[in-house]
């Protein structure tokens, strides 16, 4: 229904205050201000959806207090419901001003688009007092929070003085965060900034991920304390320095949604347009407003007592079956861990406990280092402890190598490890088995991007290639043009060194400096040697840097 013709709207000054929240008016504001028409009447009928919704509420609750008091001193209630439909008094409706709401959105510097975005997801603001005066002081001695006041708090303050953010990237923020501009969420917001940084998490780091940081200023900072208690409990043992990095992480969402979420938007959306669409002098409408009212928070409660319910259970199984005591390092790079299947958690600890035979200690470590394992199916776990077994890995080794390589568990044997095996038996290593348990990764190295490159460079430099290869897998674990060519490079062309009866491991076991001296025989403390690799270095970045300009130029036709 239009605002203009609500039938409820009984006198001249009323008619007034509120037809200025009338969709086609709000939109043409917008459209003045630079707003597309589509998007500027989308944003005129959110804002008179929730004007007519609230003023149906006001009424509700004032029809519902009177009929109560009267109840209370025994007057008899009358059935006549035309209470419910009692006008705003006129120095109620003088507080509303849609223009002095713009207009002072436009004096702090927020565009058209701003705006509108601002009163899509907070159409309240529509209805906030727009500027401080001293008349504010009301006969309580408590005042007022304008618009004024909360943009000086939320937008000046925090988003620009606290933390630091270029007006662009501050309207940026404004325009993505609920709430931000009424006075308990400009509050609420900076709480969340101080918190954060009392758990070890500074301003700028909390203004440097611009994406999330929206999403954390509309947070609850009474839901943020109430997780941080759980993961500084004893059950977790995580510092609380280390917590405000953890949260700030765009991987840590899955977590704060789950008991930290942000409330809905502040309009009832589609059930706005029931009840204002209804008679309002239906007391059934009543229990519709207050239902609706109070199954969100009550569903917002019951999603986080779920939450933490899964978290808990979750760290007592790794707990008990993989001697975890200190999560920090878990969920400092993997906080979806407290939401993987309870149930594959257990397969997964129970497998590598009693098959393979890895300890808790063994185990604790692993999943320390590798907690997306956690996430990996039990039979694909078994089928590759099967393919190890079959290239002839000890049994006897398998919990070591896990607990140095975890991530060979979520290779994929026919796509990663048969294609490997393949190469090294090709080359002429015989004792498979043996030259994975040296280098348990290479059944994760790429055969044309790795392997096959520094076997074709061994072949140059050496005269005994394979006999190298065999004593020392390790070879192919060295990055091939920073460290291997660079070094091999260095000792012919520099130290004029006959490359080819050096050992390969003298060669790259070392760091730069010692190899420098005691295989390149350097009295500088490895300095000539730093300068070769800085000049080699620029020079590669040079001619990759040519390549890629290269490829961009378009091509001529004829």
């Amino acid at each position: 229904p239009s605002i203009n013709g609500d039938s409820s709207v009984k006198s001249t000054e009323n008619q007034s205050w509120l037809s200025q929240y009338n969709a086609q008016r709000v939109s043409l504001k917008l459209q003045a201000l630079g707003v597309e028409s589509e998007a500027a009447n989308e944003v005129g009928k959110i804002v008179q959806d929730y004007v007519l919704a609230r003023i149906t509420r006001r009424r509700i609750r004032k029809f519902l207090q009177e009929r109560d008091a009267m109840w209370e001193s025994g007057i008899a209630v009358s059935d006549d419901r035309s209470g419910i439909n009692e006008n705003i008094s006129f120095a109620a409706a003088s507080k509303f001003d849609i223009d002095a709401v713009i207009s002072v959105m436009t004096e702090y510097g927020l565009t058209g688009t701003d705006i509108a975005a601002v009163l899509s997801h907070t159409p309240s603001l529509a209805m906030i007092m727009a500027r401080t005066v001293s008349e504010n002081e009301t006969t309580t001695g408590r005042k007022s929070f304008t618009l004024q006041d909360t943009l000086d708090k939320a937008f000046v303050g925090l988003l620009g003085d606290t933390l630091k953010l270029r007006r662009y990237d501050a309207r940026k923020v404004l325009r993505s965060c609920p709430g931000l501009l009424t006075s308990k969420g400009s509050a609420s917001a900076e709480q969340v900034v101080k918190l954060m940084v009392s758990l070890g998490s500074s301003t700028s780091s909390i203004a440097r991920d611009k994406s999330s940081l929206p999403t954390l200023l509309s947070r609850s900072p009474a839901l943020i304390f109430r997780l941080v208690a759980f993961l500084s409990s004893a059950q977790l043992k995580i510092p609380l320095d280390a917590i405000g990095p953890i949260l700030r992480q765009k991987q840590s969402a899955e977590m704060l949604n789950a008991v930290a979420p942000m409330r809905s938007p502040v309009t009832l959306g589609g059930q706005d347009e029931k009840i204002t669409a209804n008679n309002s002098t239906n007391t059934d409408t009543t229990s519709d407003v207050l239902s609706y009212l109070k199954v969100d928070d009550t569903m917002r409660q019951q999603k986080i007592e779920e939450g933490y319910r899964s978290m808990e259970a979750v760290a007592d199984v790794l707990r008990r079956n993989a001697g975890i005591r200190d999560f920090r390092k878990i969920l400092s790079s993997y906080p979806h861990v407290f939401f993987v299947n309870i149930t594959n958690v257990v397969s997964v600890t129970n497998y590598l406990r009693e098959e393979v035979g890895m300890t808790k200690e063994d185990l604790a470590k692993t999943i320390q280092t590798f907690p997306t394992l956690l996430d990996s199916d039990v039979a694909k776990i078994s089928s590759i402890i099967d393919f190890l077994i079959s290239i002839e890995v000890n049994e006897d080794d398998l919990p070591s190598i896990l607990r140095s390589f975890p991530a060979t568990l979520t290779l994929d044997v026919d796509k990663n490890m048969v294609p490997v095996v393949e190469f090294l038996r090709g080359i002429g290593v015989r004792n498979i088995g043996r030259f994975v348990t040296r280098l348990p990764p290479v059944l994760g190295y790429s055969v044309d991007d790795d392997l096959r490159p520094k076997w074709e460079f061994l072949k140059e430099v050496s005269q005994f290639d394979y006999f190298e290869v065999t004593r020392f897998p390790a070879y192919f674990s060295y990055p091939l043009e920073r460290v291997i060519k660079m070094r091999y490079d260095y000792l012919r062309d520099r130290k004029q060194i006959p490359i080819q009866l050096v050992r390969v491991d003298d060669v790259l076991r070392f760091g730069d400096r010692d190899f420098a001296t005691e295989i390149a025989l350097d009295d500088d403390n490895g300095a000539a040697f730093a300068k070769f690799v800085e000049e080699r270095s620029c020079s590669m970045k040079s001619l990759m840097r040519n390549r890629r300009n290269r490829n961009k130029r378009p091509k001529k036709t004829n």
